[in-house]
């Protein structure tokens, strides 16, 4: 049986269809629980640290603005950067000018209202709210910013507009640094993780897709391969209840049907040959016993009316002469249609004086150098044996004689270990035997057909090898029951 690549096999792609699966799914899995983390880490930072972080700042910060001392929020600053995750603090004014930093250097420094971190409290509203965003610095860091307004009270108002309802922003820059790296180190634990669970997956459905679907498919496929040979006592078992023994055991009832059927019409096809071989021998038989003996006559009469008749009539004795000829070549003709029916020393002398005088006459008639050996043969053999033998060997010397072009046969018997071997091998032209053998094939042969069937009716094996160019050989193998008796002794050879 033909071994299935492993890329191609039902194992193979069951494993990766579900191995895909799983990764799929836990990929999805873990992206999602990804941006989950993700995000509530940032909103953690959002709600709680942040807010918390800046109102602490601006409650601090109130005493130092109203009393104008810059080096005091200038260290209070200081103090709240100090605090985890926090890049940058600094203080913005009304028109968008630093006026305090932690950085001498930003001091004085002014930013767009167009900047995207500003956006989120001019875009859509000038009320003034805690908003956050987060962009990229230069470097391609993550900043998550805060923006928290110093809102106008009474003690201010000596300083600012009592109208303006802010007097300045505070922002704080938090970097998430920290958060991407804790982020970066459970996604390769996530990343291990699903590669050890693709593994052992991958593992554990291999180990029990091969127990229980592979294994039984391949006992299944063992089971037909045997029965499409011709052992149809096979029959696929199994133990477990599920849709692989139900499978099963409508195979094995379609097997023996189909068994049935086939034994059936083998029983009725060796009717059929048998009829056919009591009719050809009916027939060989009438030929050589009384048309032969017509014949045989009609030339014994012609011979005497040609003693008898004067020289005085050299016309009539042409035409004498013409017929004893013809019927010479009637009687050769006639004999050699009998025995190709049904020679009669077939049944009386057995198969291997017959077939060592049919390669003689084959070999005369066509001149085509023949050998033939017997090793072996101590009795008769069962007539459907000798009848099968000998018609297969007729029917493969009419296929050389029609086609082949061959100028040596060879033929060879052997009986051994209760066991008939044979063998028929030419060095003619030889054939396409897919060609000869495939059923819609113009060139089908039925002679070889006919050779399979005969075998198979005696539960033997019969192998042809041929290809164009490169000859014939015919070996056949058939198992011997005990012959019918009988003193014949040959095993010698001719050629």
């Amino acid at each position: 049986m033909k071994q299935i690549k492993f890329y191609k096999s039902l194992r193979f792609k069951i494993i990766v269809g579900l191995v895909g699966l799983l990764t799929f799914t836990m990929t999805v899995l873990f992206t999602t629980q990804y941006f989950q983390h993700r995000e509530k880490m940032i909103r953690n930072l959002q709600e709680n640290i942040s807010p918390h972080l800046t109102q602490m700042v601006n409650d601090v910060l109130k005493s130092s603005m109203l009393s104008k001392n810059k080096g005091e929020m200038k260290y209070i600053l200081e103090v709240a950067s100090q605090y985890p995750d926090v890049k940058k603090i600094f203080i913005l004014n009304r028109v968008g000018r630093i006026v305090t930093s932690i950085e001498d250097k930003e001091i004085g420094k002014v930013i767009d209202i167009h900047d995207p971190t500003c956006q989120v409290c001019h875009q859509r509203t000038t009320e003034a709210l805690n908003k956050t965003v987060i962009y990229s610095s230069l470097e391609g860091e993550k900043i998550f910013r805060n923006v928290n307004p110093i809102y106008n009270r009474k003690e201010c108002f000596s300083c600012h507009n009592p109208e303006q309802k802010i007097t300045g922003v505070l922002v704080t820059d938090f970097t998430l640094k920290n958060i991407e790296s804790q982020l970066r180190a459970e996604f390769k634990e996530n990343i291990f993780l699903l590669l050890f669970a693709v593994g052992v997956s991958t593992l554990v459905i291999g180990i029990a897709l091969n127990q229980l679907v592979i294994k039984k498919l391949q006992h299944f496929m063992e089971t037909v391969s045997l029965i499409g040979r011709g052992d149809f006592g096979r029959t696929v078992t199994f133990k477990s209840d599920d849709e692989i023994k139900r499978l099963a055991d409508t195979f094995n009832f379609m097997a023996r049907t189909l068994m049935d059927k086939m034994r059936l019409e083998r029983k009725y096809l060796s009717q059929i040959i048998e009829a056919q071989e009591n009719e050809r021998r009916r027939i060989s038989r009438e030929l050589h016993d009384e048309i032969g003996q017509a014949l045989t006559a009609i030339k014994f009469n012609l011979d005497m009316i040609d003693k008898e008749l004067p020289q005085t009539y050299p016309s009539v004795r042409g035409r004498l002469g013409d017929a004893k000829s013809l019927s010479n070549q009637t009687i050769t003709a006639m004999r050699q249609l009998s025995m190709d029916l049904r020679p009669t020393m077939l049944d009386e002398l057995g198969l291997i004086p017959t077939l060592r005088w049919y390669a003689q006459n084959f070999s005369k008639r066509l001149g085509i150098d023949s050998q033939f050996q017997a090793i072996g043969f101590e009795e008769k053999l069962l007539p459907q044996i000798e009848t099968a033998f000998y018609r297969i060997v007729q029917e493969a010397l009419n296929n050389i004689a029609k086609h082949a072009k061959a100028n040596r046969i060879e033929i060879s018997l052997e009986q051994r270990d209760s066991t008939i071997y044979a063998s028929i091998i030419d060095n003619g032209k030889g054939f396409d035997l897919h060609k000869v053998l495939h059923p819609e094939s113009p060139e089908r042969g039925f002679g070889i057909i006919g050779m399979q069937e005969r075998i198979s009716l005696l539960g033997g094996k019969i192998d042809i090898q041929s290809r164009p160019g490169f000859g014939t050989q015919i070996h056949i193998e058939v198992p011997n029951q005990k012959g019918i008796g009988g003193d014949e002794k040959d095993t010698g050879s001719i050629s």
